[in-house]
């Protein structure tokens, strides 16, 4: 009981902590405010984190979880389907949850912890892409194992070695964040992220073969 009642108590902490990077930044969010807005005191604030470096970890700690997991979850037929699906994940993410949108935040204003030995699964877009941080780097990551799994499935063209493509859709891929973090009705996210993927499959798959992926959102999953 004792402890379900922590685990709450970390988790509500954790939610108040990326609303408030969310909407104030690293440096803009006290840890005063996250407490009061968790509901908690600041001492029992501090029995969880010692630090708000700490807590900016945790965050972006969960918002690699559910990656993760969303991207377990998706029933994709393919690698490369996988990825579209996983990039229209991305957007309703930014759009609904603001644990991806902090997680982004954190890693664009780059406070220099992001690289530490607690963090070093959150670096793992690879050598083509290490300028990349936190979260950026994580999405990065995704979408280049995806990407080489549809290279080692035969589904993109014999041209498509080396790092030209890699380049191209992590960059597009890394840009949805850009575009739709402030906010962008769904319908919209949707047409955008499809005519993304319309252009980018006849460059990626052989001739012929890119009508056979889905470039429109994927059935919402029962809950």
């Amino acid at each position: 009981m004792v402890q379900e009642r922590s685990e709450r108590t970390r988790g509500r902490l954790v939610e108040a902590g990326a609303a408030l990077f969310d909407r104030r930044g690293y440096a803009g969010a006290t840890l005063g405010e996250i407490a009061a807005t968790a509901g908690v005191t600041k001492g029992a604030l501090y029995f969880h984190f010692a630090s708000k470096e700490e807590l900016a970890r945790a965050v972006s700690a969960r918002a690699e979880r559910l990656l993760r997991s969303a991207c377990t979850e998706v029933r994709a037929s393919s690698p490369l389907q996988g990825l579209i699906d996983a990039g229209y994940w991305l957007v309703d993410a930014l759009g609904a949850d603001p644990v991806i949108r902090a997680a982004f935040r954190l890693g664009r204003e780059d406070a220099g912890w992001q690289v530490s030995p607690t963090t070093a699964s959150l670096t793992t877009a690879g050598p083509a892409f290490a300028g990349m941080r936190g979260f950026h780097s994580v999405w990065a990551g995704v979408v280049r194992d995806l990407l080489a799994g549809a290279r080692r499935a035969g589904e993109l063209r014999d041209r498509s070695g080396g790092l030209g493509p890699e380049t191209l859709v992590v960059t597009a891929a890394c840009g949805l964040e850009v575009v739709f973090v402030d906010g962008c009705p769904a319908d919209e996210r949707a047409r955008r992220v499809g005519a993304l993927w319309d252009w980018l499959l006849p460059c990626l798959v052989p001739p012929g073969t890119a009508g056979g992926y889905r470039t429109r959102p994927p059935a919402r999953q029962p809950a």
